[in-house]
C-alpha cells in the first residue's frame, strides 16, 4: 500500500509514528505536532473501497468484535494510521490541557476506528479534566459496550469509582472501585480506597463480596455482558487456531494472543471444556517456548 500519491509507503509512516511517539513521551510535543501534521498530508483518507467502510482498527480483538456488533456492515480492515495520528495529536493537546481541543481529535480518532477502548479512554480522562462528569457518563456508557477484556473493564470501572467520588458519592464509588477488582485486581483500585481511608480516618475493606454486587444491583450500576462478546472470542479463537496450523505462524506472539483470547472466553463464559483448552494451550506454549515470561 502507497500512501498520499506513492510518497510514503507503510514502512516509513509507521517509523515516523514511532518517531512522534517517542517525542510525545520526552515532552517534545511541538516536535511530535510537525510529524503528525506531515503525515496527515501524505495519507490520502480513502473512507469507502470496493469491500466497503474502511476502518483502521488496531487488533485483530476489534475488528473482530465490530463484525460481530454489526454484521449488516460491509466493512474493510486497511491500516492507514489514521486512528492512531488522531490519537496523538488529542493525546499532545490533553497534555497541554486543552482537553476540549483534545476530545474532537479523538472523536476523529474515533471515526476511523470506532471500538477503540484506548481512544474512549483517553476521552474519559479529557472529561474528568473539564470535570464534565455528564459528559463522561455518556461515553461510559458507549465503551462499556466495546470493552471485552478483564483488564479494560477493570480500569473502567475503576475511572467510574473516581468520578462518583468526585461527585461527592463516596458510597457508590467506594463499591465501584472494589467492583473493578472483580474484572482484575489493579493497583490504582486500592490507591483509591486508601484514599477513601485517609478521608474518613477508618480501615475499609479492600475485596468486593456480596454485599458489593447487592449494593450496585439496587443501583442499576452492574456490568451488563452484551450478547456479541462470547461469540467474538469463540470466532477469533477460531481464526487463530487455524492460522498457526501452518507452523510459520506458530509463533511466540500468536501463542500470547491465543492465550489471551481463551482467558478471555473464560472470563465471560467459564466452562470445564473452555478451562481444559486453556490449560493444554498453556502446556503446549512452555513446551515450544521453555524458560519463556510472558504467558500468565
Amino acid at each position: 500500500m502507497i500512501f498520499g500519491g506513492g510518497c510514503m509507503e507503510i514502512k516509513e509512516v509507521v517509523e515516523e509514528i514511532n518517531r512522534a511517539n517517542n517525542s510525545i513521551k520526552k515532552k517534545k510535543y511541538i516536535e511530535a505536532d510537525r510529524i503528525l501534521d506531515r503525515l496527515l498530508k501524505e495519507i490520502e483518507p480513502i473512507e469507502i473501497d470496493k469491500h466497503g467502510r474502511v476502518l483502521d482498527f488496531s487488533t485483530r480483538l476489534e475488528f473482530f468484535l465490530y463484525c460481530h456488533m454489526d454484521s449488516k456492515v460491509n466493512i474493510s480492515w486497511s491500516r492507514n494510521f489514521l486512528s492512531d495520528i488522531y490519537l496523538m495529536k488529542g493525546i499532545i493537546l490533553f497534555e497541554n490541557r486543552k482537553f476540549k481541543e483534545a476530545i474532537t481529535f479523538f472523536e476523529h480518532a474515533l471515526k476511523w476506528n470506532p471500538v477503540s477502548v484506548h481512544i474512549y479512554n483517553e476521552i474519559l480522562e479529557a472529561c474528568m479534566g473539564l470535570r464534565d462528569y455528564k459528559r463522561f457518563e455518556c461515553y461510559f456508557e458507549k465503551v462499556i459496550k466495546y470493552a471485552v477484556r478483564p483488564i479494560d473493564l477493570a480500569m473502567l470501572y475503576k475511572k467510574a469509582g473516581y468520578v462518583w467520588i468526585e461527585k461527592g458519592q463516596d458510597e457508590i464509588g467506594y463499591n465501584l472501585v472494589l467492583y473493578s477488582k472483580l474484572f482484575y485486581p489493579r493497583k490504582e483500585a486500592d490507591q483509591e480506597i486508601k484514599f477513601l481511608e485517609n478521608r474518613f480516618g477508618t480501615a475499609m475493606k479492600r475485596f468486593p463480596d456480596l454485599g458489593t454486587i447487592e449494593y450496585l444491583r439496587q443501583k442499576n450500576l452492574l456490568y451488563s455482558r452484551p450478547a456479541y462478546v462470547v461469540p467474538t472470542y469463540y470466532s477469533l479463537i477460531k481464526s487463530m487456531l487455524e492460522l498457526m496450523s501452518k507452523d510459520k505462524f506458530a509463533t511466540r506472539e500468536n501463542y500470547l494472543l491465543l492465550l489471551e483470547y481463551y482467558n478471555g472466553l473464560y472470563f465471560h463464559s467459564p466452562s470445564g471444556q473452555i478451562h481444559s483448552s486453556l490449560l493444554a494451550t498453556q502446556r503446549e506454549f512452555e513446551y515450544k517456548f521453555p524458560g519463556k515470561k510472558g504467558a500468565n
